[in-house]
């Protein structure tokens, strides 16, 4: 199991690049100026990479294994 530092860096790394992510769509294509959006976009970004790194932490810890890992052709 990765240690407490290893999950902080995968949370702040997915939370970042959705936050970047939902901005430049708020900026880029909706149009709408960076001071009245990125509240709501920093708020997205947060709850969906603490959902996200969440379910992965679930299953770390409980030994589940990727698909490919399970496949009979390859070698653990």
């Amino acid at each position: 199991m990765h240690k407490l530092t290893y999950w902080s860096g995968q949370y702040l790394l997915a939370a970042g690049s959705m936050f970047a992510l939902l901005v430049g769509i708020d900026v880029f294509l909706r149009g709408e100026a960076f001071e009245t959006g990125w509240r709501e976009s920093l708020a997205w970004s947060v709850i969906a990479a603490a959902i996200f790194i969440g379910s992965r932490y679930y299953r770390a810890e409980r030994g589940a294994e990727c698909a490919m890992c399970r496949h009979p052709d390859t070698k653990p």
